[in-house]
């Protein structure tokens, strides 16, 4: 299930957003809900972004839903995935961390986006 170079990625913009692990735990632990912190909001644009899915601040639906068409248990979703897109690309934060953030959130409230890892 987990994929090695997510995990790598992963990996990468912990360090480059000074995230650490324990945060990271706490806050799925705690379902994703609860607080949270600049530096979570940036390590998830950091994510987005190294996948293609965000640039300039702008999320990118059609990267996200070319990369979820090539998971095989997102193949028979499709359609819901392609409005659970639709209904959260157009979300703004109060900058780029927030936007990665919120659209992620979204996208996750929709069911759109599984849990990695």
């Amino acid at each position: 299930q987990c994929d090695p170079n997510f995990q790598q990625l992963m990996k990468q913009c912990m360090d480059e957003t000074k995230m650490s692990e324990a945060e990271l735990k706490e806050f799925m632990t705690n379902g994703m809900k609860g607080n949270a912190n600049e530096n979570l909001k940036c390590y998830t644009k950091c994510l987005m972004e190294k996948q293609g899915h965000m640039a300039n601040g702008q999320f990118n639906a059609d990267a996200l839903i070319n990369t979820l068409k090539n998971v095989p248990q997102m193949k028979d979703k499709m359609d819901e995935i392609t409005s659970g897109v639709n209904a959260c690309k157009g979300l703004k934060g109060t900058n780029d961390c927030d936007t990665a953030f919120k659209v992620t959130m979204c996208l996750k409230e929709h069911k759109t986006v599984g849990n990695h890892g």
